[in-house]
């Protein structure tokens, strides 16, 4: 009996020390709610003081008054004090103090929209772009606002121009370095058309990596970006095409061959055309249809394919898509081989590395997505497919470049104009002189 009293008596004395617990709790929030609210009411009195200022045009005094309150008290009306401070520096034209705490806004991801559109502008008006197009990419991230994209859109694809003496040429390397032709032989210089090796060479091919190909003397070379010899053919190809990777395409008796770039032969089959991607997949064509291999040359897919779809860089893999065709049609296939929707298109570009180029019946040109949803509408003459968020399209017999958005923002003035690749692109002018564009803030993209 005495040990069932013992458990009634713990029993109450935990019930007891639970109730006791929650009255303290209580009393805490109680207390802390009081605070809170002793603090709002001393803010609100401290900004009413503040306002006192105003209808004698006292701004600094109702400014300070203002930060005051701001700096001593943190309430649920700061963010609402701090639009209010705004307005105050606004009227009053005090420009660096309104630019501060808009700057301290955006870094506290609590202005609004109007702040982030008004910051920019001012940044465009002092000719500061890279910062205006970082504060419009943050207020496009957070509100999506269409008025920030619009802003965003008509500043960032400013670009600066590289003129050269030269009139042919081919896509460069990722680093720029432009294989030229100078009416005589090939040579290699950089974006702003200054040599960077000699024109000595027969052919030449761009440079992958670290190496490229070149026939010196009717002899293929593997050359390094310092012009040194590295490899020298002894299988007497008729014509090296592409180079990816370690890997070339060679030809020899009219067929195509997988070699690496030191010209080993990688594989006994010979193929009717080939090419060579990034991504170390491998298109070829035999009996008119073209299969997938992947990078052990074993087939990816049978030959299937009516045709492929090359881009700037004589590739058909952009990342991990690229553009085929079948019996109805151009679509888009992955890694696998595998189409990414039942839509066809009449023609189709290669993939550059965004949305792709594909025609319509009348030989039209615009653009569509992974989902086959035409994006742009099909208005162009001719197009090369997105990279670097932007198109280079043929209007009204010239060309020039549209965003996404299929506004043009780079003016169709160019007699030909290539894909952007890390910022920057190859165009002609009407003179059919190679310019290099350079997009002054693709940094900030």
């Amino acid at each position: 009996m005495a040990k069932k009293k013992n458990l009634v008596g713990g029993a109450k004395v935990k019930i007891s020390l639970m109730l006791t617990a929650g009255m303290i709790a209580g009393w805490g929030i109680c207390g802390y709610a009081v605070i809170l609210q002793n603090g709002v009411r001393k803010q609100n009195a401290m900004v009413e003081n503040a306002e006192s200022f105003l209808p004698d045009k006292l701004y600094i005094r109702a400014a300070n008054g203002y930060k005051e309150a701001l700096k001593t008290y943190s309430t649920k009306n700061n963010l609402t004090y701090e639009r209010r401070l705004l307005d105050i520096y606004d009227e009053a034209g005090m420009e660096d103090e309104y630019a501060d705490l808009v700057d301290d806004r955006i870094e506290a991801k609590t202005a609004l929209v109007d702040e982030y559109q008004s910051r920019a502008e001012t940044l465009i008006g002092e000719d500061n772009i890279k910062k205006a197009i970082t504060i419009l990419k943050q207020g496009i991230e957070i509100y999506g606002d269409s008025q920030l994209v619009e802003l965003c859109e008509s500043i960032k694809y400013q670009t600066r121009e590289n003129g050269t003496n030269y009139q042919e040429g081919k896509l460069p390397s990722d680093n720029w370095i432009i294989p030229m032709w100078n009416g005589e032989k090939w040579g290699y210089t950089g974006k702003n058309g200054r040599t960077s090796l000699d024109f000595i060479y027969d052919e030449a091919t761009r440079f992958s990596g670290n190496y490229a190909v070149v026939k010196l003397d009717g002899v293929y070379t593997l050359i390094d970006q310092n012009g040194y010899w590295n490899a020298v053919d002894k299988n007497g190809l008729d014509e090296v095409t592409e180079i990816a990777g370690t890997r070339i395409i060679g030809v020899k008796d009219g067929k195509y061959g997988i070699y690496s770039n030191t010209f080993i032969r990688q594989s006994e089959e010979n193929y009717e055309d080939a090419h060579l991607n990034d991504n170390g997949m491998i298109l070829v064509k035999q009996s008119g249809k073209w299969a997938i291999l992947d990078q052990n040359l074993k087939n990816v897919t049978d030959f299937v394919f009516t045709d492929v779809a090359v881009n700037s860089k004589n590739q058909v893999f952009s990342g991990n898509y690229a553009v085929v065709a079948d019996e109805n049609g151009y679509f888009l296939i992955d890694q696998k081989g595998k189409a990414c929707f039942e839509k066809r298109f009449p023609n189709a570009k290669g993939m550059e590395g965004g949305y792709y180029a594909v025609a319509d019946e009348s030989g039209q040109w615009g653009f569509a997505d992974e989902k086959g949803e035409l994006v742009v509408p099909c208005q162009y003459v001719d197009a090369y497919s997105f990279s670097n968020q932007t198109a280079a399209v043929q209007y009204a017999g010239k060309w020039g470049y549209i965003n996404r958005y299929g506004n043009m923002v780079i003016d169709a003035q160019f007699s030909t104009a290539l894909p952007f690749l890390n910022g920057k692109a190859m165009v002609q002018d009407d003179q059919e002189n190679i310019k290099v564009l350079e997009l002054r803030y693709f940094d900030t993209f």
